[in-house]
């Protein structure tokens, strides 16, 4: 078994904090830990630093390097340019079938989330393998337990339940929500039939890339080019010339939505999965109740309540009064003070920081 973390997200909606050079999956923000490095080494305990590579950007290689130094250069897969996670994932299915793993089970893991329940996710993991091994032709879904009504995430609806391995047990896929409303959010947190969509899965590279050929062929293609130079002098400079030519397209549309019912299956477990996607996200998963502050570094909160306050200014004091459900952090170059509803804008903000003096900021 492969596994591969991809990690080329620039985290936007982290920033401040996080900057395209140096993205929040590498920052320490759980425990003093990274997310990615919380997944890296519970994944290589799995299938140890040969079975493991990480997709990224060519930006972020060097900090991929310096960070698991243990890592191949080779098990780096990087992209010249961001056309979104298919193409991302579609190239290194591309890799994999390439190096004779295209019958293997590979898990795709996204770096800025992490399951703290490293033991009950390896064992679902596994579970997931013997199934894929059984039948290399299908996709498992990871799905978590909800833990609260978040309706900031995607939600799994399941059906039937159609195996049990080891105590892990595989439902039919009936539906998927991303982002519901907070009300149903709340129902379905109750109601034994839902679950939260982890964002990993387990198949095979020659699946997807069956899949893709069959309902995706101008994509497939452009693969096929840049398959025929791999492990050759030319595989940079074709890749480079090539890639650039996809659609931006994620992966449910490049491939999940051309899946029929019985190519794919839901393992439900409870791994205290958590997807710290936002600021406020992570003080949601760092608070023991909604009303305490989660603060880092010199911070005063008087009468401040349900608040993320991080201050990474050393000798400068940050003080606040009477906020209440606020989001403010001070580094040395940018203060972001916001309230935590309207978080979701912060992409509208960098987004107006391009083409101008503040995009160096971003």
């Amino acid at each position: 078994m492969n596994i591969v973390i991809f990690a080329g997200g620039s985290g936007t909606r982290f920033w401040p904090i996080s900057r395209n050079k140096y993205p929040k999956q590498f920052h320490p923000i759980i425990n003093n830990q990274s997310t990615i490095s919380l997944l890296a080494n519970a994944a290589q305990k799995e299938v140890g630093w040969a079975n493991l590579y990480f997709g990224t950007t060519e930006l972020l290689v060097s900090l991929v390097k310096n960070t698991f130094p243990k890592i191949p250069t080779q098990n780096i897969f990087p992209e010249p340019e961001q056309k979104d996670n298919g193409p991302a994932v579609a190239l290194a299915m591309a890799k994999l079938a390439k190096l004779g793993a295209g019958e293997e089970p590979v898990l795709i893991l996204w770096s800025d989330s992490f399951p703290a329940n490293t033991e009950n996710f390896l064992s679902s993991l596994r579970a997931a393998a013997t199934r894929v091994q059984e039948n290399p032709k299908q996709l498992v879904f990871f799905g978590e337990t909800p833990k609260f009504a978040n309706e900031n995430l995607g939600w799994f609806t399941t059906g039937k339940e159609v195996d049990s391995i080891d105590g892990d047990k595989f439902y039919k896929l009936a539906g998927f929500k991303y982002r519901p409303s907070l009300e149903d959010a709340t129902k379905w947190a109750k109601d034994g039939k839902h679950l939260w969509n982890t964002g990993y899965f387990l198949t095979t590279p020659n699946f997807v890339l069956e899949t893709i050929e069959k309902f995706q062929p101008e994509v497939s293609t452009l693969l096929k080019v840049i398959t025929k130079k791999l492990g050759t002098d030319h595989e940079v400079e074709t890749i480079a010339e090539i890639y650039p030519q996809m659609p931006s397209i994620h992966f449910d549309n490049l491939v999940v939505d051309h899946l029929s019912p019985d190519q794919t299956v839901i393992v439900a477990g409870d791994y205290a999965w958590n997807d710290p996607g936002t600021l406020y996200a992570l003080k949601q998963y760092l608070q023991e109740k909604d009303e305490d502050n989660v603060c880092k570094g010199m911070v005063y909160p008087y009468e401040t309540k349900d608040s993320l306050i991080y201050n990474f200014v050393n000798n400068q004091l940050v003080a606040t009064i009477g906020l209440d459900g606020f989001v403010v952090v001070n580094t040395p170059d940018a203060i972001f003070v916001c309230h935590k509803d309207d978080i979701g804008k912060i992409k509208g903000l960098l987004g107006e920081f391009k083409g101008t003096e503040l995009e160096k900021l971003l």
